[in-house]
């Protein structure tokens, strides 16, 4: 496994690991400027149906998050990056959404041709060995598994991504400070 992925190449590879994968490489439609979250708004991010005091479920809920797309009320893949932000360290949330990740890709307008979604399914980590934890740092993965489903009856490939979350904890629980999806 390569090693975790640190905040300073963070705004970089956000957009390029999101859109590898299931949207694949970034088209040349130039995307509509975006407001940048503040840090401080970012860290008022909550999803309540999560423990964050368990930072198994924190990173399974944000795997989920930054794999689940629907057409029907996504604009671009920037939605899909701030509803994800909630899992995230203020710092990393920052970072998380900015103009490279609304651009239009080829695989963005299939999904917007078939009108799709994504079902989402989180399992167990079956991966390499996790970085060691630290009394300041937890890691934690999942696999997840994604198929794009077109309201017009149309599937697309199904596909896996593992998922490896390294921790810290907050005020309000554990945050997500630096993650890697392969």
């Amino acid at each position: 496994m390569t090693s975790m992925i640190r905040s300073s190449r963070i705004p970089a590879l956000l957009a390029v690991v999101f859109t590898a994968g299931l949207l694949g490489a970034c088209s040349a439609t130039t995307p509509e400027p975006r407001p940048q979250p503040s840090a401080a708004a970012s860290t008022q991010l909550v999803d309540p149906s999560v423990n964050y005091h368990d930072p198994h479920a924190v990173c399974a809920a944000f795997a989920v998050a930054a794999h689940r797309v629907d057409t029907a009320v996504d604009r671009d893949r920037a939605d899909v990056y701030r509803r994800a932000a909630a899992y995230l360290d203020a710092q990393l949330a920052a970072a998380a959404v900015d103009q490279d990740s609304a651009r239009q890709t080829p695989q963005w307008q299939e999904l917007v041709q078939h009108r799709a979604y994504t079902e989402v399914q989180v399992g167990p980590y079956a991966g390499d060995a996790l970085p060691p934890d630290t009394a300041e740092q937890r890691h934690v993965g999942a696999l997840v598994t994604v198929r794009p489903i077109g309201r017009d009856g149309w599937r697309g490939t199904l596909e896996r991504h593992t998922v490896v979350c390294g921790l810290r904890p907050s005020t309000v629980g554990w945050r997500i400070s630096e993650y890697e999806i392969g």
